[in-house]
């Protein structure tokens, strides 16, 4: 009787744990406001088309999503941590190896220079020739930290919004950052006749996956269904219907 009770009370512990073995227990998943890629207005509704792949990608294989929003840097200690499955959408790096699975590209961004329009820079110009323009990038973001981690000079800013009045009204020179997020920030902000991008000679994009907390339970196995789900929504359009949603089917990349 006892043996009983104790196998009993083991699958019940397993089943508790797990979160991802039940139908009806939803993954929670986080994500912050980066238009066009995750977005949440003021009554809190969050879409975007880092957001409609996650879930399209986890309905395919018939597992249950919820997208919450917090801050980006308490998300990403709580994965750290292993207190919370994931989030979406962020970019390899190095020190996240210990601690996060990636999940194969969700999208691709272009990491560019928003200047003002009036502004000439010199054509193709490299990452590496940054170093004498006054530039700025958003706090904690990663490609903050690229600008950390190749010795160029800069300043921060809390937001988007605010790295495109830097260009605009602050004289500063470029604000580093993705490129579609940018132009999507400047139309809402009345900005986007103000400014212009320019492209790195020789950079690539940068991909965007759905990154999973090596603490918690069952991530491996869930990663797995998602790449999984992803490639079916490839095959059957669905993945393209989303950005054609967002974008037009002539904006995307």
């Amino acid at each position: 009787m006892l043996r009983k009770f104790r196998a009993s009370l083991l699958s019940l512990l397993l089943i508790a744990v797990s979160g991802f073995t039940s139908a009806d227990q939803s993954i929670e998943l986080f994500a912050v406001d980066y238009p066009p890629y995750m977005m949440i207005d003021e009554q809190g509704n969050i879409s975007g088309i880092d957001v409609d792949v996650t879930v399209a990608a986890f309905n395919a294989v018939g597992v249950p999503v919820t997208i919450s929003t917090a801050p980006w840097k308490r998300v990403l200690k709580n994965i750290q941590h292993g207190r919370i499955a994931g989030a979406l959408s962020c970019s390899k790096r190095p020190d996240r190896e210990s601690f996060i699975t990636y999940s194969d590209p969700v999208s691709e961004a272009n990491q560019v220079m928003i200047i003002n329009r009036n502004t000439r820079l010199p054509a193709n110009m490299r990452f590496s020739d940054l170093t004498p323009f006054s530039v700025v990038a958003v706090e904690g973001w990663g490609i903050q930290k690229e600008l950390d981690r190749e010795g160029i000079p800069h300043d921060t800013v809390p937001d988007i919004e605010s790295g495109l009045n830097a260009v605009v009204f602050r004289g500063v020179d470029i604000f580093y950052n993705g490129e579609l997020t940018s132009l999507y920030q400047a139309r809402q902000a009345g900005l986007h006749k103000q400014i212009r991008t320019q492209r790195f000679q020789g950079k690539p994009s940068t991909p965007f996956h759905l990154c999973l907390s090596k603490g918690f339970p069952g991530t491996a196995e869930l990663v797995e269904k998602f790449n999984q789900g992803l490639k079916m929504i490839h095959s059957s359009g669905e993945y393209q219907q989303i950005y054609n949603r967002y974008l037009g089917p002539k904006e995307r990349g």
